[in-house]
This record gives C-alpha cells, sequence and structure tokens, in this order.
C-alpha cells in the first residue's frame, strides 16, 4: 500500500512501504543516550536535522520511539526510513532544555516541527521616550534598543488606527529626524493644531514630555490615568483663563473616554494579561492569543497551522515559547485546563525574559475562565478558516486515500446516517462533500417506509436502495466513496445493497469512540475505527472485514468524523422538525374553522399540545369561538 504526498503543492502516489526497526538499530540508537534533562536532535542520513525535542529522562523519551504503541505521532512511523542518527545535549533542568529546544529549532528549522511563520508582515508601535522629541512610529520589527514597542499588531487597520488616534490627541510630531532637522518654518500638521512645531521649539521640553507621558499610558492600558492627568490639566488650564488650552484638551479626553467605550471586553484586573485559545483537528492547529492591557481587550493575534504532528502540550509550549520571543510578556499568561501539565519552566523561561514574575495559568471559573473560553472560541473560528483552505483539504483527502487504499482522491464523499426516537418516525440522511468541502444543495433526506424491516440496519438498507436506484438514473452524480455511520453491520448491508445494484463504489464504516466501564477495574477506550471490506489477493471475501484504527490526530480520520458529524446533525434537525410536525399538526389539522391564524394563537396561549389536550371546554372557548372550541374539544376527546 502507498499514501499521497505533497511535493512542492503537488499531490503524488507514493508507493514506499514502511520499515521495521531491528534491536541491533535500537540498540545502536539508545546505547549512548543518558538518563538526564536535555535535548535530543535526530538527523537524517545526510546528517540534516529533521526533528528536535526535549525531555526530563532523555532515555525514557528517545526509547519511546522504538516502541509499538510509544509515540501515536503520524511522523514517528516515516523515521525508520530516515533516520540515521540521534544526537543529545545534556541540560541542568528542564528550563534550560526548553531553552534550547527552541534555540535549534530556530537555528536547523526541522521539517517535523512546528514553527511559527516569520512576523515581518506584523506591525509594531516604537516611541523612544530617551529621544528629545519623541514621535510614534509604525515599524515591522523589534529592536533590541531602549525604545517601548507595543504590538505586535496582526490586524494592520488596528495598528493604523491606534497610530492616528495618538498623533490626533496627544500632539506628537510627525516628521521625520531629518525633517525636524532641516525646518524652517511650521508645517500643515501646526496649522491644523494637530503638532505643536517643536522642530522650530514651540512647545516647551516640560510640556513635550507631558504629551509623550500621556501617550505612553494610554498605549499601555492605563486608560483612567490619562483621563485624570488631562482633566487635571485641563482645569488648571481653565483656571488660568487658557481657554483655548482647555477647549483642546476637552476634546483629547472626550476622544479618550470614545475609545475606551469602544473596548467591549473588560476584566476586573490591573496586570495585564493573555489568553490563549487553542483549537485542533487532524493536523491542522489554529492558536488565537487575546491581550488583555489593564484588564482591557486590546487585540486579537491568530495563528493557523497546517501539517501538525506534535502532541496538544508540545505543540501549546513550543508555540507559547516561540510567540512571547517577538511579543511582550504580560504578568499572567492564561491557558485552557487540561493543557500543559507542567507550567514551572514555563513560567520560569518567561519570568527571566521579562525579569519580573510570570505566572501560567489554567482557570475552571470566573472572569478569568470566560476570557479563556472567548479565546478558544476565536481559535476554533480560525481553525474552520483553516481546514477549508485548498491544501489542507487535498492533504486530508490524501490521507484519506492512504488510509483506505485507494488509488485516487475521493473527491466526492457520501456519509449516511439514521436516527429514529423509540421506533417512531425512523428517518435517513444523506450528506455530500465535495473536495472536502460540504456541498449542501446536494444533501438529501428520507423518511423510511419501513420496506427493509425495522432497526439501523433495515432502515440504512431502505436508504441506500433508493439512492443506488436513483444513482443508476444519474451517473454523473457518482460518488468517489461511500460513508456509513456505524460498524460491521451496516457496512455488510451496504456491501449487500451495492452488489444487488450492480454498483463498485469504495465504501467504509466509520464507528463512533466510546468508554466501556464494568463498574470496576479501570475504563477501556475504544477509539474511532474504520472498517473495510476485506480483500485477499484481489478477491473480495464477502464474510470478512478489516478494521483499522489511526493516531487520533490522523487528518483524514478528521476529515471524515467531521463529515459524520453533519450527517448526523443534518438527521436529528430532520427527524426533530418531523416529530414536531406530526405531535402538533395531528390533532389539529382538519378541524373546520381552525386555520393557520387560529391555530398560533391556540398554541402560543397554551404553550404545548399536552396543554390544550388537558384544557377545558371553557378554556378552549378564551381563545377559540365556542363553535370552533367545541369542535376541538371533540376531536380531542374523540366526541366528533
Amino acid at each position: 500500500m502507498g499514501w499521497w504526498i505533497l511535493v512542492d503543492g503537488a499531490l503524488s502516489f507514493s508507493q514506499h512501504t514502511y520499515m521495521s526497526w531491528d534491536a541491533k538499530q535500537i540498540e545502536g540508537f539508545l546505547q549512548n543516550i543518558p538518563p538526564e534533562p536535555g535535548v535530543y536532535l535526530m538527523k537524517d542520513k545526510g546528517g540534516k536535522v529533521i526533528y528536535i525535542g526535549k525531555a526530563i529522562h532523555l532515555y525514557n523519551r528517545v526509547s519511546n520511539y522504538f516502541q509499538e504503541s510509544g509515540d501515536p505521532r503520524p511522523f514517528v512511523k516515516l523515521l525508520s526510513g530516515i533516520l540515521d542518527r540521534i544526537d543529545t545535549v545534556v541540560t541542568s533542568n528542564e528550563k534550560e532544555a526548553l531553552i534550547l529546544e527552541n534555540e535549534l529549532i530556530k537555528r536547523h528549522r526541522p521539517r517535523f516541527n512546528v514553527l511559527l511563520k516569520d512576523d515581518k508582515n506584523y506591525l509594531y508601535l516604537r516611541l523612544d521616550p530617551k529621544a528629545r522629541w519623541p514621535r510614534l512610529e509604525l515599524v515591522r520589527r523589534r529592536k533590541d534598543d531602549d525604545a517601548e514597542y507595543f504590538g505586535p499588531y496582526h490586524s494592520a487597520f488596528a495598528a493604523r488606527q491606534t497610530f492616528a488616534l495618538i498623533n490626533r490627541h496627544f500632539g506628537l510630531r510627525t516628521c521625520s529626524d531629518t525633517m525636524l532637522k532641516n525646518r524652517s518654518r511650521p508645517c500643515l500638521e501646526y496649522s491644523m493644531g494637530r503638532c505643536p512645531a517643536p522642530c522650530l521649539e514651540l512647545i516647551s521640553t516640560a510640556d513635550y514630555e507631558q504629551r509623550v507621558q500621556a501617550a505612553l499610558l494610554f498605549l499601555k492600558g492605563r486608560h483612567d490615568d490619562v483621563r485624570r492627568m488631562l482633566a487635571k490639566q485641563m482645569n488648571l488650564a481653565a483656571d488660568n483663563e487658557n481657554f483655548e488650552e482647555a477647549a483642546r484638551l476637552r476634546d483629547r479626553l472626550k476622544a479618550i473616554e470614545s475609545a475606551m467605550i469602544k473596548q467591549a471586553v473588560i476584566l476586573p484586573t490591573t496586570q495585564d494579561l493573555d489568553a490563549i485559545g487553542f483549537a485542533r483537528a487532524g493536523d491542522c492547529a489554529a492558536f488565537a492569543v487575546l491581550r488583555f492591557e489593564k484588564g482591557v481587550l486590546v487585540e486579537r493575534v491568530p495563528y493557523i497551522l497546517d501539517g501538525v504532528v506534535a502532541p496538544e502540550e508540545d505543540l501549546l509550549e513550543s508555540l507559547a515559547f516561540q510567540y512571547y520571543g517577538r511579543a511582550p510578556i504580560p504578568a499572567q499568561v492564561l491557558l485552557p485546563p487540561g493543557q500543559l501539565e507542567r507550567t514551572a519552566p514555563l513560567e520560569e523561561v518567561l519570568g527571566a525574559r521579562s525579569q519580573r514574575a510570570v505566572k501560567v495559568i489554567r482557570p475552571y471559573r470566573g472572569p478569568n475562565a470566560d476570557a479563556i473560553r472567548m479565546a478558544i472560541h476565536n481559535a476554533e473560528l480560525l481553525l474552520a478558516e483553516g481546514l477549508g483552505s485548498r491544501k489542507t483539504r487535498d492533504r486530508a483527502l490524501a490521507r484519506v486515500a492512504e488510509l483506505l487504499g485507494l488509488s485516487s482522491l475521493p473527491r466526492r464523499i457520501e456519509t449516511y446516517d439514521m436516527s429514529q426516537f423509540q421506533s417512531a418516525e425512523p428517518v435517513g440522511a444523506m450528506v455530500v462533500f465535495i473536495n472536502g468541502q460540504p456541498e449542501k444543495k446536494a444533501w438529501r433526506t428520507y423518511g423510511i417506509r419501513l420496506e427493509e424491516g425495522p432497526g439501523d440496519v433495515g432502515f440504512m438498507r431502505e436508504v441506500l436502495k433508493r439512492r443506488f436506484a436513483n444513482l443508476r438514473d444519474n451517473p454523473e452524480d457518482m460518488p468517489d466513496l461511500i460513508v456509513l455511520d456505524g460498524g460491521e453491520s451496516q457496512l455488510s448491508v451496504g456491501i449487500s445493497v451495492m452488489a444487488e445494484a450492480g454498483l463498485s463504489i469504495p465504501m467504509v464504516a466509520l464507528a463512533k469512540a466510546r468508554v466501556i466501564d464494568h463498574g470496576f477495574g479501570p475504563s477501556k477506550k475504544i477509539p474511532e475505527r474504520l472498517y473495510v471490506q476485506d480483500v485477499v489477493a484481489g478477491v473480495a471475501d464477502s464474510a470478512g472485514f478489516r478494521q483499522i484504527v489511526p493516531q487520533a490526530h490522523d487528518a483524514g480520520l478528521h476529515l471524515l468524523m467531521r463529515m459524520r458529524d453533519e450527517a448526523h446533525r443534518f438527521v436529528v434537525k430532520f427527524h426533530r422538525q418531523r416529530r414536531f410536525k406530526k405531535g402538533t399538526g395531528s390533532i389539529l389539522d382538519g378541524i373546520a374553522g381552525l386555520g393557520p391564524k387560529r391555530r398560533v394563537m391556540l398554541l402560543r396561549h397554551f404553550r404545548t399540545v399536552g396543554n390544550i389536550k388537558s384544557a377545558s371546554l371553557e378554556e378552549l372557548n378564551e381563545v377559540l369561538p365556542m363553535g370552533v372550541a367545541k369542535a376541538v374539544f371533540d376531536k380531542i376527546h374523540g366526541t366528533e
């Protein structure tokens, strides 16, 4: 069996098969691995670093790669065809290992490690308070200087809006240093009242410094301090009968208050903090940072990563470490509960970088938990955006083809699910995805006629027979793959119905993950499973099925799960509509004088059909004319 791979943006089919390790090879890799904290570097035959990791106990971590069920990441399966040697660097503790791992990843850029994209497209606001006449600048890079930097701003609009607000209402110069030195008369900005013309020293250094400090306080989120400062200056100007300056300060104060009102999200804290949301589906991950300055939400920084193979804990720690190598470090970092079991190493590293204590918190309740939920929701929206990209969809389709042994990508996939409630109103549904995206105009629902017997298997047989009969008349809608919600029973039915219809379409059953708890001993978790027909020497064995258990974050598995979940949501919605229609319509239909308007009045008054059934004739008469009320009462009680 081979698999589809992306090479320079193009899909190609590889016939490569996984090689296995022998005892001698494993011994050669492990003989020099020490039982100490540090970093390990995996290298290929050409000496190129392909993966870098850290560990508290190097030997235990590295030996895990060579155990059959040791490491679930997809890239581990490929190592036997690539890996040539493993080098290690021993450190004193886990904190040092984390720092060294990050530095080595940036230097070697290994293919199997996650790397944040370069931030050259993001904007920072820079202000150097030590300059004689400081000005605010928009820059692409943070430099190792004494200036104050604010950002990065992922939204260029947000950065430029803040830049314009500061320059307009705080009156800092906007000209370059060269222009400042060579100007002989005030510019248009001075005439418009936006700049006090420090180029000609028409403002004192002390007064200009006040403007700079107010701008810095505003950029740091200390809006209340700025407001108090401006109010004090405005009152002082008014007391000195400098009414023009007082009016200018009043306008500046209003602008700042207006900017504060626009900040709809405020936390009850005076500290800067970041809430980090994380979402993942298969090998696509999204990472959203909500930046709060003094409790006020000021920015959302998003990242979408594809081709991700690392487990969540390693991934989130690595992303956070890389992100705070370029972004300002707050006093608190909020992470989703259940993520990053050990927070101490990250706290130590961030604290050393920022020269103050930094707390990494996983809140379960309160305002901080609300902030985390908001960050997770933002990450989920970003993830949906990432899953919709053509590159990600093609990679997931390629993985589906690899899992099922298909010779071409399944561009059109149909997924089927059934729904019933206590055997009432059974229904089925078909969901269609084309090129990894939902094609909703092709979705169909089926009311079960019980032509093939009761139960999910009978319902599935009926729906597939009706669908396959339609396919014979419309061969242009022929799917490349059929997915059934269920296990071997559903697959057996699907294959037999397809054989009766004379069709040959790849088919797979997808069984949900579940937990078995016998009430004693540890519970057993059964993962998502795929069932396909077993084929020996090219001949289908109708009695046998093969079970496939993909890795938890397999991109192909997650695409199939997404389609299965959409089919389930769609069929349940249709089932509820049918039950509601039957429950509200069977009693009230066919009553003389009870039209749509009176039916709505009746339901609004009594709320439920049960209340209508238990209502007396007098109570019905409060809503309906006596003749219509008596007709309703008689039908309900069988006296008509």
